[in-house]
């Protein structure tokens, strides 16, 4: 790979731009957002009570695909999404799951007692 602002090529250097790097948003109900046709501290208080979005997007979705089986009507953008869903949260698990091993195992080179305690939890 080349990193066309490195002084020494062979030297792997990364350049990120000011405000380049990772970006994560909150999405969550503005309290005196336009875009909020109900009332925005109902909506607060739901998604933070009750059920997140996706949450509640899951059910709707699960809703469409039991409506799409009932009705024998092919939903395939829906069948896609859930798919692609499922699809996210899995590798997100499999992620976890194995930065969670790595990271025991460098607790059991450093210290193997307080690895014994950990794995004994």
């Amino acid at each position: 790979m080349s990193y066309p602002f490195s002084l020494f090529p062979t030297i792997r250097t990364e350049f990120h731009a000011p405000l380049s790097g990772d970006v994560t948003q909150n999405v969550e109900p503005r309290v005196f957002s336009p875009d909020i046709a109900g009332d925005p501290r109902i909506e607060s208080r739901i998604h933070r009570n009750i059920a997140s979005y996706g949450t509640q997007l899951g059910k709707i979705l699960e809703a469409l695909e039991t409506l799409s089986a009932a009705t024998d009507t092919p939903l395939p953008q829906i069948d896609s999404l859930v798919e692609r869903v499922e699809a996210e949260k899995t590798h997100h698990r499999e992620t976890l799951r194995r930065e969670a091993e790595e990271a025991l195992m460098r607790l059991k080179r450093a210290d193997e007692t307080a690895w014994t305690e950990v794995i004994q939890k």
